[in-house]
């Protein structure tokens, strides 16, 4: 039997090293490639975010739905969005965005210069009485025009029957 082994090479760790190394670049990168989302470019987690959410996000009518905001990425003392102005849309069931309900809170500082308040989190109470699909949007807009702007929120007003 010892004329068996003289062909084999003397380091038996090369061939699972080589497959496993074959394994991972054929069957692990795309599984874990696909899965991921891409990262943001890295001046993308600095800038401000606006967050709707909607409570409830569906029910039946009557619904009294509580609209609850929330910005990030500003600095608490950011002379650009203290008291910036709001700004509420909604587009009823049947409507398009040009033909949205806006309603616009736009409030002036009238404290000393020194007195930054930035305000973060922001609320609204609607009752919906119409079924159908509602679309609400937040927008804030800092004292130099930057805008932050919320994704839609949809809140389904379902028929009772």
């Amino acid at each position: 039997m010892p004329g068996l082994y003289c062909h084999m090479p003397s380091r038996p760790v090369a061939f699972p090293l080589i497959f496993l190394l074959l394994a991972i670049g054929l069957g692990g990168l795309p599984a874990t490639a696909s899965s991921r989302k891409p990262k943001p470019p890295p001046g993308d987690q600095d800038k401000p975010k606006l967050v709707l959410t909607a409570d409830p996000a569906f029910g039946f009518t009557p619904v009294t739905v509580v609209l609850t905001g929330s910005l990030t990425g500003i600095g608490p003392l950011d002379r650009n969005f203290c008291h910036a102005a709001v700004s509420w849309v909604r587009i009823d069931p049947g409507q398009t965005e040009r033909d949205a309900f806006r309603t616009r809170e736009d409030p002036a500082c009238v404290h000393p210069e020194e007195e930054i308040s930035v305000i973060t989190s922001f609320t609204r109470t609607l009752v919906l009485y119409r079924p159908g699909s509602y679309l609400i949007r937040l927008e804030v807009e800092g004292k130099d025009g930057t805008r932050v702007v919320s994704p839609f929120t949809r809140v389904e007003v379902l028929r009772i029957q």
